[in-house]
């Protein structure tokens, strides 16, 4: 039997391993985090579409985590 490999849900669907490590160097940069790589960028539109984070400002490159998005690292940290 063959399993599938493990995949974080979110209310927009999968978010998966990259989106999570995006969600924690987020809240790592405390009031902000700006993004800086094409492997963010890529996190950035499915954490958006989730509702993890928001756009600070005009800029598309500096972002906030939303309290949703701590929700949800909380939630996985506890492994509910």
């Amino acid at each position: 039997m063959r399993m599938k490999p493990h995949r974080e849900i979110s209310p927009a669907g999968p978010v998966g391993p990259r989106c999570i490590a995006f969600l924690r160097r987020v809240r790592a940069g405390g009031s902000h985090y700006t993004i800086v790589n094409n492997a963010d960028r890529e996190a950035r539109e499915k954490a958006l579409s989730a509702g993890f984070i928001a756009a600070v400002g005009k800029s598309r490159e500096d972002v906030r985590l939303t309290a949703a998005g701590a929700t949800y690292l909380d939630r996985l940290a506890r492994v509910e």
